[in-house]
């Protein structure tokens, strides 16, 4: 779950010897960003223990490595995304105030895709070169009805489900144009109802969407998903998407 995302060892280090296997020092990643910048994402999905943690960071600009007798000390700056709603978790108990607070130093609110339709066109230009650029592939381009088809879809995924919808085009296109018969977005079929399905079932079909159109590349797949390696293999198990990943791959942790 996003909990092992945020253990103490993952962000924070070990020094040699605090638990079994720990068998040399580890930088966590607040020691690597130095004086850069730390992205820590869906920030409302993470436990207690470590909002209390990640307060003493920003309080204290401190924190100790597992096993650690003295604090270390770091000048990284920290920024904060979520989907979910931090005012009514803190209303419910669910998350820290105070950390809300120390959080909210400046707001940056993105309205749902569907609520900015005049930005589809150029997200999808800019999407397929981003595509185009890792996976070595020629430049794709939209034709004038792809654009008003993906403009009749309300993006329930927003960005990401966008970016996938295009990867899987630009897969089956055979020439440099992005046509209609190439989009996938799910949309209602007119000779049947909606097919509505949960969160969870819309992000297992876009991972395993992606993975495909990679051939099962983990890490060129971690990067269109814009999720790290380590939470993409923690997908892949949660899924059960191990049969869309090559046995035998050279593809390498990042």
């Amino acid at each position: 779950g996003l909990g092992d995302v945020y253990k103490r060892q993952e962000l924070f280090g070990h020094v040699r010897g605090s638990f079994t296997g720990a068998t040399a020092d580890r930088k966590g990643r607040f020691a690597i960003a130095g004086r850069g910048t730390i992205f820590l994402d869906e920030i409302g999905d993470t436990p207690s223990e470590f909002q209390a943690k990640l307060l003493r960071v920003l309080q204290e600009h401190e924190y100790y490595p597992v096993g650690a007798e003295r604090p270390e000390r770091t000048e990284a700056r920290v920024v904060a995304a979520t989907h979910r709603d931090l005012e009514k978790l803190v209303a419910a108990g669910q998350f820290r105030e105070d950390l809300y607070y120390r959080l909210r130093v400046v707001e940056i609110r993105l309205p749902p895709l569907r609520e900015r339709m005049g930005d589809v066109p150029l997200l999808a230009e800019h999407l397929l070169r981003k595509a185009a650029a890792s996976t070595g592939g020629r430049p794709l381009h939209l034709a004038s009805d792809t654009a008003e088809c993906l403009m009749s879809h309300d993006w329930p995924g927003n960005v990401r489900e966008l970016e996938n919808t295009l990867t899987r085009a630009a897969v089956l296109a055979t020439g440099d144009v992005i046509r209609p018969e190439h989009i996938e977005t799910g949309a209602t079929p007119a000779e049947g109802p909606p097919r509505l399905i949960s969160l969870e079932e819309l992000e297992r079909e876009h991972v395993a969407r992606v993975l495909e159109a990679t051939g099962g590349h983990k890490s060129r797949t971690a990067e269109i998903l814009g999720v790290s390696r380590p939470r993409l293999d923690r997908m892949i198990e949660r899924y059960g998407l191990e049969p869309l990943v090559p046995s035998r791959s050279s593809d390498t942790a990042v």
